[in-house]
């Protein structure tokens, strides 16, 4: 029976080439005598953690609900069942916080989060439940996908699938993969300095002696220096003979730019996930004016990718066509600005006075119904309506 299936579906992703999100064991892998990062070792360092604890809690917190399209006005529509799952509760073991920023964090470290969406007999969705990326494999029939999970099948329409970079439009790629070499960098930095710290700052050196040693001798001396070293009593120190001299080989934290090292790799790893480097706590060159508007940059270009991208996906899963036309999920970005609501309130002010936007079209930018009346331009000479302005200019040449 497998031939058979493997003979009708075409592999995409194996489990068993994707390590699962449950095993993050620190481990360092070495390819020709280079570090290579994994998504175990990433998390150990700092920039990289804050990175992607930044960006999954930033798309946890955002408000999410199911919306409804009547004509011109929105309608949350509170009792909807993939609403409480989405904004609530997805399953009974975890809050919608905790599950939305597990599936961010597997699609940054893995490449694809996989979310079965167990329904009742009716067809009504009653839980959200993520699966380990190792018991998933993706195959491929025709124009159709369908998800093995433990080996057995399911739907596309039955799985949500968030990804990552992607070279085939099916299945995701973890960042870790393309910035492992450059991740690993930054990880060889660290482990240089523990092992500084380690060393007492004294790292490797030699002995030198002005006459001539034989070997037996320069064994007791490398063997009795190295044992002193090595006990971890500072006041211990070790005396050398009258013509022995001790002279380090080690290249200093100094010499191997060590800051500037890390510094760069800071910045580094904001480029490798898409955030501004203020985000990973790197204010070198922020200040307050900026941050504000840095901060509405990363909604608009390190969030709204993500937001989009998860809401498409459940739109086209979770509703019918038909229904697709009237009713859809919405993320609200909005309450990260809300430390800027000055300047959003001068920007859609502008956009009203100058007649760009009619004062309906501002408050459906802020999901508000519309109020009659307000779906005419107003001029940017005196704020009246241009319709009456036109009326009453063709009214005085009459009169005249």
């Amino acid at each position: 029976m497998s031939g058979l299936l493997d003979s009708v579906f075409r592999p995409l992703e194996s489990g068993s080439s994707s390590s699962g999100f449950f095993d993050l064991f620190p481990s360092f892998f070495k390819a020709n005598g280079k570090t290579l990062a994994t998504a175990n070792t990433a998390l150990m360092l700092p920039a990289f953690y804050n990175g992607v604890d930044q960006l999954s809690n930033d798309i946890a917190k955002l408000p999410k609900a199911v919306f409804l399209k009547e004509g011109e006005s929105r309608k949350k529509l509170t009792d909807h069942p993939l609403n409480y799952l989405i904004s609530t509760e997805p399953n009974e073991m975890m809050t919608a916080f905790d599950f939305w920023k597990l599936a961010v964090v597997l699609v940054i470290l893995k490449g694809n989060c996989y979310v079965r969406v167990n329904r009742n007999s009716n067809g009504v969705e009653q839980s959200l439940v993520i699966q380990d990326n190792s018991d998933v494999v993706v195959k491929r029939s025709g124009d159709k996908l369908f998800y093995f999970i433990k080996g057995e099948s399911h739907l596309s329409s039955d799985i949500l699938h968030f990804k990552a970079f992607t070279l085939n439009g099916i299945t995701g790629v973890s960042v870790i993969k393309w910035a492992a070499h450059n991740l690993g960098i930054a990880l060889d930095s660290y482990e240089y300095a523990s092992d500084i710290y380690s060393d007492r700052g004294l790292g490797y050196g030699v002995i030198e002696s002005e006459k001539g040693v034989d070997t037996a001798a320069k064994k007791l001396i490398s063997d009795g220096f190295t044992r002193k070293l090595a006990e971890k009593n500072k006041f211990k120190v070790p005396v050398l003979d009258e013509g022995l001299k001790y002279k380090p080989i080690t290249v200093t934290p100094a010499e191997a730019q060590f800051l500037e090292t890390n510094k760069n790799s800071v910045n580094e790893i904001a480029r490798w996930l898409n955030i501004a480097p203020h985000k990973l706590k790197d204010l070198t060159n922020a200040n307050y004016s900026n941050i504000q508007a840095q901060s509405i940059e990363h909604v608009q270009d390190s969030l709204l990718p993500w937001t989009i991208r998860i809401e498409l996906e459940l739109n086209r899963k979770m509703f019918s066509r038909e229904d697709s036309e009237i009713k859809y999920v919405k993320f609200n970005e909005k309450v990260l600005l809300r430390g800027d609501s000055e300047a959003r309130k001068n920007y859609l002010t502008q956009l009203v006075y100058a007649g760009i936007i009619t004062r309906n079209e501002a408050r459906a930018l802020e999901d508000l119904d519309p109020i009659p009346g307000l779906d005419e331009p107003l001029t940017p000479v005196n704020s009246q309506l241009l319709d009456f302005m036109l009326k009453k200019n063709e009214k005085e040449l009459k009169d005249e």
